[in-house]
């Protein structure tokens, strides 16, 4: 019996001849040489050859020159990929469990259930990427993408980000796209497609920005990256945070009382009620708590619940300046928070939340050491000199908005679950 000795696996996206494929060859040790090719997304065909390792390489030639790229997967058989790779067989859902659930609870399982759930199907939902229990990794329709590829991938979404947001779909916009879907393959159909097709306005753009986000977070719950030669290895502790219901009840009438009459009617959150309150802490985001750089305030921040197990694991973080965004832009790169709860629940129900049916609404109460603070009544992104930005209604703004610029400015305490 014939053993695999390479696999090599390429892609081809092309918007300007309407050209979305795949090709995977293998080399066997009796000299086969199996191929099989098609559209992404697509069973396509395949081939056979008993004409050994120079017709293996020659195909591969033949491909590259008209415009094929090596796949960035783990495991591809070629130099140009990073394949020294180690999965850890133990999914995410388990790992969750065994991790941020102390004790017998089913309220706390109930809660790690339903965002283990989201996340997945928030990465699943519109592409081609699947999931596999058995390895805890997500898939493209190509291989398992690697930390280098998602990294690439965000750098190329941020620099279509601004084609997206001037209306200025042009060759470079395609060429732009082209690339990243050679990074992060999607099933786009048989038609004919263009970067204002698929990315037509800021929503789908964060779409595929989320897409990156739930990606990175879950591929980096179950690998630990080294960021000298991107390999990785097993990682003991994934969550290090204490996570558990509120039960104390002068606490938890604080809060509810802080949710209520910060609501707004002109958000239209009027019937929103707290279902569930948590305690959080993450160890992380309190040890580095600038706690000294008073005034503390305390703020609602939204999030949609496929995040939530990422904020769970990592904490708040500022986005890199290059990465693609549309919400919480006006004043700058930084964290953002509300003291209206109704304005952070647009973040998790509304247009940005992208909330779909049935699903829970998720409010983060955080700690926000402002420090100097700029005053401000209308969007700006300089905030030299100072250590925070509180933007008031008034003028062009509907409600107050807090921005901080630092990591170490932010301090999670409790998780609102809203329904």
């Amino acid at each position: 019996m014939s053993t695999l000795i390479r696999e090599v696996k390429l892609i081809k996206a092309e918007a300007k001849v309407n050209s979305n494929k795949w090709w995977t060859g293998q080399l066997f040790d009796d000299g086969t040489v199996k191929a099989t090719w098609g559209r992404v997304g697509y069973k396509g065909d395949s081939g056979q050859w008993n004409r050994g390792e120079k017709y293996f390489d020659k195909k591969i030639q033949e491909k590259l020159k008209k415009g094929y790229t090596y796949l960035k997967t783990i495991g591809n058989g070629n130099k140009e990929v990073s394949a020294g790779t180690s999965v850890k067989n133990k999914d995410l859902h388990s790992i969750a469990r065994t991790q941020l659930v102390k004790s017998s609870s089913p309220k706390l399982e109930r809660l790690i259930d339903q965002l283990v759930k989201s996340n997945i199907h928030r990465i699943t939902q519109d592409t081609q990427i699947t999931y596999s229990s058995k390895t805890g990794l997500f898939s493209t329709p190509m291989g398992i993408v690697t930390m280098e590829g998602i990294e690439e991938a965000r750098n190329l979404l941020a620099k279509l980000s601004v084609h997206v947001r001037a209306q200025n779909y042009n060759k470079e916009a395609d060429d732009l796209l082209n690339q990243y879907l050679r990074l992060i393959p999607q099933n786009i159909g048989m038609r004919k497609f263009d970067c204002e097709t698929l990315i037509p306005g800021e929503l789908s753009l964060q779409k595929q920005n989320d897409l990156l986000d739930a990606l990175e977070s879950s591929y980096m719950a179950l690998t630990k990256s080294d960021s000298s030669n991107k390999s990785n290895s097993p990682q003991e502790k994934i969550f290090k945070v204490d996570l558990d219901i509120l039960t104390d009840d002068s606490e938890r009438r604080r809060l509810e009382k802080f949710f209520t009459s910060s609501k707004r009617k002109m958000h239209g959150y009027d019937k929103v009620k707290i279902r569930e309150i948590y305690q959080v802490n993450i160890h992380e985001m309190t040890a580095a708590f600038e706690s000294t750089l008073t005034p503390i305030v305390e703020v609602f921040h939204g999030t949609s619940q496929a995040n939530c197990l990422s904020i769970l694991k990592s904490g708040l973080k500022i986005r890199p300046p290059s990465t693609a965004s549309i919400a919480g832009s006006m004043f700058g790169n930084g964290i953002y928070g509300a003291i209206n709860s109704s304005k952070s629940l647009g973040y998790t129900f509304g247009r940005w939340g992208q909330g779909g049916v049935g699903e829970s609404g998720w409010l983060f109460i955080c700690k926000f050491a402002m420090g100097k603070i700029k005053t401000v009544h209308s969007g700006t992104k300089n905030h030299s000199g100072y250590d925070s930005i509180w933007a008031k209604k008034g003028y062009s703004l509907y409600h107050d908005e807090l921005v901080v610029y630092r990591n170490s400015q932010v301090k999670i305490t409790h998780l609102i679950e809203c329904k």
